[in-house]
């Protein structure tokens, strides 16, 4: 029988887990194994700064930018890359055609050993790595020549046969080639220290079991979405054999009426969580917005602006929930912020979401004026 979960419940639970009291040091922070997005460039750290109460260059030695899942920029403690990496690893070609979007289902078609493939243009872009700094054209345009034809096919929009783009950020992350901290669009790459040995074997179990913890509860489809980079429909059938080896650990519950599935050691624990901040600015796509989006943001209209398929803007939590959206554009010396709340807020809150406003601009290295607008 399914366990009846109180939603208030399980967000006090997650805002802990997550660390997002404001109180953990870089090495308490559990949630830098899945990692803290920063796309846009900038959004790690104002990630990091509300789970630490302060704000730290990410150009650490213990902190290392790198592109992971779903091959996009995530800050990670350098001490996690070996999981990470064991975990993302793509056992076979069916975990690999989820990796690679579009372009997988033509390079499995070739009959090509695609985990084989992964492995050589990884050593070929430690082996040709151009300078102590790159851009993605500098190195694609590198290791591209170097590579079979099947992994370079044809781009129109370069006008120019390169490394396909799944292949080059999966690339990246096995040669132990990390991203320089920078606030520009533009990615910027230079070496780790040192190749990193590939960790064969499907290891997956594991991340899915972290995400659990930190994000549950969840469907196998929330844990594919978030792994896959095909569409939110993409099939399930390569993610389930690592979901099925969680199958005693898990423990199936409800949340206002929706069953899911939940770690034991998070049923365990919720209720026993803090009263969570009542007010947070978070990034877009911070880890906070992991998991099932049904029960998480019930609103249809706050959970269709807080996911858009391009330009999500940063939430805003209210007592750990959801409740809206706020975006930044500078004007002149001052940086404007838009917030947009569902309901009203009372005086409290909105002086909470003036303050919010600076920590906004002190993570952003902002010294002139800021301004908060209620939408």
């Amino acid at each position: 029988m399914a366990v009846e979960l109180l939603r208030e419940a399980v967000l006090a639970h997650r805002a802990w887990v997550q660390g997002l009291h404001g109180t953990a040091t870089t090495d308490e922070l559990a949630v830098l194994a899945v990692g803290l997005p920063d796309t846009p460039a900038g959004s790690a750290a104002l990630g990091l700064r509300q789970r630490t109460g302060e704000v730290r260059e990410l150009d650490r030695p213990e902190l290392v930018l790198a592109l992971t899942v779903r091959g996009s920029p995530h800050l990670h403690r350098r001490a996690d890359l070996p999981f990470v990496r064991a975990a993302l690893w793509p056992s076979d070609n069916d975990a690999l055609r989820a990796y690679l979007g579009g372009y997988g289902d033509q390079l499995i078609a070739s009959g090509v050993d695609g985990p084989e493939l992964v492995e050589r243009v990884a050593t070929e872009m430690r082996a040709v790595f151009p300078g102590d700094v790159a851009s993605k054209g500098e190195l694609s345009g590198a290791v591209s020549p170097r590579l079979p034809e099947i992994a370079r096919p044809w781009c129109e929009g370069c006008g120019v046969a390169h490394v396909a783009d799944g292949l080059f950020r999966l690339g990246t992350l096995y040669a132990g080639i990390e991203l320089v901290p920078h606030d520009g669009r533009r990615l910027r790459f230079r070496l780790g220290p040192g190749k990193p040995a590939i960790a064969k074997g499907d290891k997956t179990a594991d991340l899915l079991r972290t995400y659990l913890r930190l994000a549950g509860p969840a469907t196998l489809g929330d844990l594919v979405q978030w792994l896959d980079t095909r569409s939110v429909t993409a099939p399930p059938g390569w993610l389930r054999p690592s979901f099925d080896e969680l199958a005693g650990e898990l423990e199936e519950v409800t949340i206002d009426g929706r069953t899911l599935w939940a770690h034991r050691d998070m049923v365990a624990a919720v209720g026993e969580a803090p009263v969570p901040p009542p007010v947070l600015f978070l990034p877009p796509r911070d880890a906070i917005a992991l998991g099932n989006r049904g029960w998480l943001v019930p609103d249809r209209a706050i959970a269709k602006s807080v996911w858009r398929p391009i330009g999500s803007p940063g939430t805003v939590l209210l007592d750990g929930d959801i409740a809206g959206t706020w975006r930044a554009r500078m004007a002149g010396r001052v940086l404007r912020l838009t917030v947009s709340v569902g309901g009203r807020l009372t005086a409290k809150q909105r002086a909470k979401v003036e303050e919010q406003g600076e920590v906004v601009a002190v993570a952003r290295g902002h010294d002139g004026k800021t301004e908060v607008e209620l939408d």
